[in-house]
């Protein structure tokens, strides 16, 4: 509830919170590659089963109040959310700065919501900063409120803290504990409380099972069956520990950490070449709750270019980012070169 009141604070506030922000919103559709043919016999019938998965899209709204550094331009004519200011890792200036953006998109069949909403205020001294952030690309999604001191060594900046966060367990599989036997699917089916029950098809009627007549096991629970026979019943198997696991977490809820950051950032900018490095270190973690994470985080990234004469240049931007066991990372390397 809190990040969705946050998520609607700029339009309720006036002046100075939301002068020189930027409000956008928009959505694109690209078609899927063209799928693979795929057939099936079922019951002395060819099928197609070749998957349709529609196209891809994204689509998005948001809210931004960002200063950029002297080596950035306004990006384009318009915002579309995929623009990514240094600014994020570090701001040129003191004051106020805040991003708020949903995201719904669909790639290669698989759909997922990502939004990242935060306020920051970077002061002479310190830096406080409260964040709602998911990422549905590699399922990671954590609330944070962070607060450190900031001091400046001419072009470096240091930061040291704290940060509490709240995020769903990461780090237990519950399927694994609790079966340790999992490779035993007959045993595991019964603690589970399916039921393996003996059939077969009684093509003459008589009541009893002959030579020629097909006999199997089906597999039933609560009284429903769930699978004709035991093949059926070993592709029903590997569902259960995703199910298992989801249902289980869901009830443990989120949990919360108090961890330690420290940070350290660099930034130069000549006519001919910038660069800015940043990093981030998580340590000391404290479990608020039982499954709190021991899991030391961290990101680094830089970004940078090179201009080597009039019409040639040299860019790259390389961040990676490692939270409660869940990694990401972008590399953009490049060359350009100007024909006069």
């Amino acid at each position: 509830m809190i990040k969705y009141i946050f998520l609607l604070l700029p339009f309720f506030c006036s002046g100075q919170f939301y002068k020189y922000a930027t409000i956008y919103a928009g959505g694109n559709s690209s078609a899927m590659m063209t799928a693979q043919e795929s057939y099936q016999y079922i019951d002395n019938q060819l099928i197609e089963t070749t998957i349709d998965e529609g196209a891809n899209y994204r689509y998005f709204v948001g809210v931004k109040k960002l200063s950029r550094f002297k080596f950035e331009r306004k990006p384009k004519f318009y915002y579309d959310g995929n623009e990514k200011n240094a600014s994020i890792h570090r701001s040129p200036v003191d004051k106020f700065e805040y991003l708020l953006q949903y995201e719904q998109i669909k790639n290669r069949g698989r759909e997922y919501k990502s939004h990242d909403i935060w306020l920051r205020y970077v002061g002479n001294h310190t830096i406080s900063k409260i964040q709602f952030s998911n990422n549905g690309y590699i399922d990671l999604s954590f609330n944070a409120i962070e607060f450190r001191f900031k001091r400046d060594f001419k072009r470096f900046r240091a930061s040291l803290g704290g940060v509490v966060r709240n995020h769903p367990i990461y780090s237990l599989n519950p399927f694994k504990n609790d079966f340790p036997n999992a490779d035993d699917f007959e045993a595991v089916a019964a603690e589970l409380g399916y039921v393996k029950e003996f059939y077969f098809i009684d093509a003459n009627g008589n009541g009893y099972l002959d030579r020629l007549e097909q006999s199997f096991y089906r597999w039933i629970l609560d009284g429903q069956v769930i699978a004709q026979n035991t093949a059926q019943f070993l592709q029903h198997y590997g569902t259960i520990p995703v199910d298992y696991n989801r249902r289980i977490l869901s009830e443990l809820g989120n949990q919360n950490t108090l961890s330690g950051v420290v940070g350290l950032s660099y930034y130069l900018h000549l006519d001919n070449f910038f660069i800015l490095a940043y990093g981030n270190y998580f340590f000391i973690n404290h479990k608020l709750t039982e499954y709190g994470s021991d899991t030391n985080d961290y990101d680094y990234g830089i970004i940078g270019n090179l201009k080597i004469t009039k019409t040639l240049s040299l860019y790259s931007q390389v961040e990676y980012l490692s939270y409660f066991g869940r990694e990401n990372h972008t590399i953009n390397l490049g060359i350009n070169y100007i024909i006069l």
